[in-house]
């Protein structure tokens, strides 16, 4: 019986498909959208959804300018992107959701992701898709420098120097 096996096996092992999943969540994040299968995007869709709403649930933290967080908001934004790293095996792209689109969909209860069908793939006729994340405006950080005066440092390396 498969009860409370909610996922699909995708006709994979268990450490193929999760490769599989966490290169395009990967890819989903870095490009913005994705073009699949129907069946990998509805996959795909569930765990970019968690993701980004475990980014999401730092609330105004996001917003701040990391060099001026405190001690206890610095390991918050810590812990979520060593959560989110679980799944994101990317330094680049766990960065990109913390930087982009977690902020982007502050005041958005879930919902980031559209699935478009395309019709079917010519070789083997497999219905496919496209997944990408809803575009959405990008607010202000708080106390953020302009951009040209503000040195070109990722979001891990400032909280690793303690905000210099």
């Amino acid at each position: 019986m498969r009860h409370r096996n909610a996922r699909t096996k995708l006709n994979r092992s268990a450490t193929h498909r999760r490769a599989m999943q966490n290169n395009m969540l990967v890819s989903l994040i870095e490009h913005g959208r994705v073009k699949t299968t129907v069946r990998r995007a509805r996959d795909l869709r569930r765990i970019a959804e968690r993701t980004i709403t475990r980014a999401t649930r730092l609330g105004d933290l996001l917003l701040a300018d990391p060099d001026k967080l405190d001690a206890e908001g610095k390991a918050q934004l810590i812990h979520a992107m060593r959560l989110v790293r679980r799944r994101v095996k990317d330094r680049e792209a766990v960065a990109k959701v913390f930087e982009d689109w977690a902020p982007r969909y502050l005041g958005r209860p879930g919902g980031y992701t559209r699935v478009f069908k395309l019709g079917r793939r010519q070789g083997d006729n497999a219905p496919m898709a496209l997944v990408e994340l809803i575009p959405a405006e990008l607010p202000e950080r708080e106390g953020a420098a302009p951009k040209k005066e503000r040195k070109k440092r990722g979001l891990l390396s400032r909280l690793r120097r303690g905000g210099k």
